[in-house]
């Protein structure tokens, strides 16, 4: 399991690991969305979209909400009525509307029992009464309460049934029971309506059925009632969560509600235009037996009149995403409104969410795992907040899409990756050291440990020096030791030598025997890698010298000479290997050079040489001079080698070298003869100087053996 885990860690940047767990997440948060606990933050979230871009001046002028308020019960008692008023009375009002030709006339009131008797009109005689006007006008709508204990269904109810077709096995918005007008107002109407009002869990009313299902029989609510009679709908059809009208489409959410489309705060000072019951009743009784009316002839003409209470106890106070305060008869409004106008929220498909969470959830680790630091960061508040626009922007047109589990998947796939990314530091971390800790100082390991994307997994280029280091004649020394003698000197040597490259913020890349392998530049760049590299080399060379100085009384003593070669270049730094064993190292020209460099010192019989490359970045800073113009094997292009003497503070003892440079450009230009003598000269005086020794046996070669085209470059095939 642990290889496998392990495996994943390493390939975890990859895109497609990445959209493996974008999608994982995507799915996790998609279920969430049937938790009670979500529906009702992102029913907040809805309520707050409504608040911030609500709907001002839309809603339809046809709708007039009659009330039944405080001043139409105290003019009613005035009159010798008292509530709750005889059902003549509301037959009276509904023959005056019914002359006033209003579209429909819609009770948000209860007539489930019969009325009772008063001083001036028995309890039949009002109820004929209404069933009467009832029965004299087709377009109103009384109240059926669904969703109360299993009742009876009267079997006269089936006319008021809709015929809906398609896949209504699937509809949710189930009943078992209702309660119906009496008789005889029930057999007079052509049309009753739910007028069920069920808030969610906080209490706000946000979405109701358009119609529901009882006894495999679908009864419309009071509002959808209105607009589909009025409309003689031809084709009327269920299909998963949307209704088809013919050809006008209806979505509806999960549990098959419709969302309401609130237009505003609502109330008396809102939205839709409210008349008190005593201005209709006044301009009725105006019109009826003379008087001024309260309101102007034809008022009511193409209205559609909704009748409710609003009076103190008699209200029915409903809480909106606007207000805690609406009368419930202006939800029956609000929705008469939505259905007239086309008015509908449309849903995005689920298909189409889970795609986005997938999509937010990739983004989010992305750019967690290849952009660095703070730009990560940014860009991941940046696709928040983006989100939260758009969502808000497409909301502009009344297109829902879900706002909270975006963001959800955004700040799991955060929590996510940063959980990984703590356990792929920690791993990082112990890896960092595994590698380095042998090899480099211990503040750069800190700082490869604080910014581990300074070491790249499989290789960059970088700008740094590549030295070698080898003892030569070491086996001839060996061949008398015991090993353990042996092993005990040359642990004398390194120790100093691997501490010279650390405190030169070196990376003491290999040991190769007798020798060792050194980077300056990497895996932390630094601009002075070559002047790091070339102190180090001198301090290894003096502690070479030093070390031979204390030895040389002692019979058998460990007598150190090394070769040294350093140069400077692009190199292709990093963890190389398999999957395994891997391992930081440097590959490239440079490196090969640097190794053939060591191997040139055979030649001169010197201790340290550079490059042209090496030699351009110290020689303000070192002693250096120039060896010779050739070309090692394996390189086409010749180069200039530079022998590394000292620091440069020492360059007074060292007058000698310009005589060198001399009798070199007179070897450059072909007069071997004379060159010969000058470097004879070097070599045979106090300096013993072994380059000038090996330049004049050359110069001797070259007189026996002139060239034919001479251009003062030597091809050598030093190893």
């Amino acid at each position: 399991m642990i290889k496998y885990v392990d495996k994943l860690m390493k390939n975890f940047k990859k895109w497609y690991i990445l959209l493996i767990f974008a999608a994982v997440i995507a799915c996790l948060t998609f279920s969430l969305q049937y938790f009670s606990l979500l529906r009702q933050v992102e029913s907040y979230s809805l309520d707050l979209r409504f608040k911030e871009f609500p709907l001002d001046g839309i809603a339809d002028t046809s709708i007039v909400l009659v009330s039944i308020d405080n001043s139409s019960l105290k003019f009613a008692k005035e009159n010798g009525v008292q509530w709750p008023w005889s059902r003549d009375f509301y037959a009276f009002v509904t023959n005056y509307l019914a002359k006033e030709n209003a579209k429909a006339i819609l009770y948000d009131i209860q007539f489930y029992e019969p009325d009772y008797d008063r001083a001036n009109i028995s309890s039949e005689e009002s109820d004929l009464s209404f069933a009467e006007a009832l029965s004299g006008y087709n377009k109103v709508v009384l109240g059926v309460q669904y969703g109360l204990d299993s009742l009876e269904v009267p079997p006269d109810i089936k006319r008021f049934s809709l015929p809906v077709k398609g896949r209504l096995k699937d509809y949710r918005a189930n009943v078992v029971g209702a309660q119906f007008p009496i008789e005889p107002f029930r057999s007079q109407v052509s049309m009753l309506g739910g007028i069920n009002i069920i808030p969610d869990d906080d209490g706000v009313i946000r979405r109701v059925p358009l119609f529901y299902q009882l006894n495999q029989l679908y009864l419309p609510q009071m509002s959808f009632s209105v607009y589909y009679n009025e409309k003689q709908f031809k084709h009327f059809s269920y299909n998963k969560h949307q209704i088809l009208l013919d050809t006008q489409l209806i979505q509806l959410d999960q549990k098959d509600n419709y969302l309401i489309n609130w237009y505003g705060k609502g109330g008396i000072e809102g939205v839709f235009r409210y008349i008190p019951f005593k201005s209709l009743i006044q301009t009725a009784t105006a019109l009826e037996y003379g008087g001024e009316p309260t309101l102007s002839a034809g008022f009511f003409k193409d209205k559609y009149v909704i009748i409710g209470a609003t009076a103190d106890g008699l209200m029915d106070l409903k809480t909106s995403p606007y207000t805690k305060m609406m009368p419930g008869m202006e939800i029956w409004a609000t929705i008469l409104s939505n259905l007239l106008n086309n008015h509908h929220i449309r849903y995005i498909p689920n298909i189409f969410l889970l795609i986005v969470l997938v999509l937010l959830s990739f983004l989010v680790m992305f750019s967690f795992t290849h952009f660095k630091g703070s730009y990560s960061n940014l860009f991941i508040m940046f696709i928040l907040v983006a989100t939260i626009l758009g969502i808000s922007w497409l909301w502009r047109f009344r297109i829902y899409f879900n706002l909270i589990l975006p963001v959800i998947a955004i700040l799991l796939s955060y929590l996510l990756i940063v959980f990984i990314a703590y356990l792929m530091e920690g791993k990082s971390k112990k890896e960092i050291r595994r590698i380095f800790t042998r090899y480099l100082h211990p503040d750069i390991i800190e700082t490869l440990i604080k910014n581990p994307d300074l070491i790249e997994m499989g290789g960059e280029e970088i700008e740094a020096t590549v030295m070698f280091s080898d003892i030569y004649n070491f086996t001839t020394y060996s061949e008398g030791k015991h090993p353990k003698e042996l092993v005990k000197d040359l642990n004398e040597y390194f120790n100093y030598i691997t501490n010279t490259i650390l405190e030169n913020n070196g990376l003491l890349d290999k040991y190769t025997g007798d020798g060792l392998m050194a980077i300056f530049g990497a895996p932390v760049p630094r601009k002075d890698h070559a002047y790091l590299a070339c102190r180090s080399a001198i301090l290894h060379k003096q502690f070479a010298e030093e070390l031979n100085k204390q030895n040389t009384t002692t019979s058998g003593f460990f007598h150190i000479n090394t070769r040294l070669g350093i140069n400077s270049g692009l190199i292709v730094a990093g963890n190389i290997g398999s999957e395994k064993r891997m391992d930081y190292t440097a590959i490239g020209d440079p490196v090969n050079l640097s190794a053939r460099l060591e191997g040139v010192n055979k030649i001169f019989k010197t201790k340290i040489i550079i490059s042209d490359s090496t030699y351009a970045l110290v020689k303000n800073d070192f002693v250096c001079r120039e060896l010779d113009y050739l070309r090692v094997k394996g390189k086409k292009e010749p180069t200039r080698i530079f022998e590394l003497i000292d620091f440069i503070d020492n360059q007074s003892k060292y007058t000698w070298i310009s005589a060198y440079v001399e009798a070199l450009n007179v070897y450059r230009m072909g007069d071997f003869s004379k060159a010969k003598r000058m470097f004879k000269t070097l070599s045979e005086s106090d300096l013993k100087d072994t380059a000038s020794a090996t330049m004049a046996e050359r110069c001797d070669y070259l007189l026996e053996n002139p060239p034919k085209d001479w251009d003062g470059i030597l091809t050598l095939n030093v190893k």
